[in-house]
């Protein structure tokens, strides 16, 4: 019986070599086309999520504050 882990970053950019950090991961785990377990966190960015990020995400400034 395979397991299968997919897993979802969330980030403020696409340059990790410049300030861009992961602000989400989301993690499922599926057997036989069945969801059998997921994980979901936020992570604190340190800089400010710009407008466009939060409009595509739908992560706020204030849902990172106390991640």
């Amino acid at each position: 019986m395979e397991t299968v882990a997919v897993l979802d970053f969330e980030t403020t950019g696409l340059s990790p070599s410049g300030e861009d950090r992961a602000t989400e991961i989301a993690i499922t785990l599926v057997r036989e086309g069945q969801v059998v377990d997921q994980f979901q966190s936020l992570m604190s960015a340190g800089p400010r999520i710009p407008a466009d990020v939060t409009q595509l995400t739908g992560i706020t400034n204030e849902m990172i504050a106390s991640a």
